[in-house]
């Protein structure tokens, strides 16, 4: 398997994430095989919610804040605290790391008994492919790219951490998956 389909959306792994015992998913991250058939059937259901915006950081924690009421209203305290986790850290790394040619989209979406979150932005093929070099080292060990990124930040002299889907996986508990179609680069999970 290479390593771009390693990193691929597959909706029958949210199928499985969303009908399995919760207890039976420890470490939080998935590895992904390929985009499947499954996937226009999926994509094709409305959104629960769906934001487009500019890519200014400007719009981070004002968009953040409507989204995390949203998701403790509308999803309740369980799915909204771990959720709400990867809202933030998905949506600024779209903000800060994109091309900032395209808008910033963000959609909730219900998926069985939980809510799939999507953030799609444009981002150059560098910044994409640090970003599955990021996400490697993520799924290998999420507990291990965290204390790297903490360790990191401590010494703030080896450039900038990069917490953000560290957080996602190893606090929320959350699995990332990637998909790419030409410049164009969604982050999603699955929180039940």
């Amino acid at each position: 398997m290479n390593d771009r389909a390693r990193h691929e959306t597959n909706f029958e792994d949210f199928e499985e994430m969303a009908s399995a015992d919760p207890r039976s998913r420890s470490s939080g991250v998935r590895r992904a095989e390929p985009v499947s058939a499954h996937l226009p059937v999926v994509l094709g259901a409305a959104p629960q919610l769906s934001i487009g915006m500019p890519a200014s950081e400007a719009l981070l924690e004002p968009t953040y804040a409507y989204l995390s009421a949203y998701c403790f209203a509308v999803f309740g305290p369980g799915v909204a605290q771990r959720l709400n986790v990867a809202v933030y850290e998905l949506f600024a790394n779209a903000l800060r790391h994109g091309s900032g040619q395209e808008d910033v989209r963000i959609e909730l979406r219900r998926f069985g008994s939980g809510v799939m979150l999507l953030v799609t932005n444009h981002a150059s093929a560098a910044h994409v492919e640090r970003l599955r070099k990021h996400l490697d080292r993520v799924q290998c060990s999420p507990k291990a790219a965290f204390n790297r990124e903490m360790s990191r930040f401590e010494a703030a002299g080896e450039g900038e951490p990069m917490l953000g889907i560290v957080r996602v996986a190893h606090e929320a508990g959350l699995a990332l998956h990637l998909r790419v179609e030409g410049g164009s680069v969604e982050m999603s999970t699955l929180c039940d």
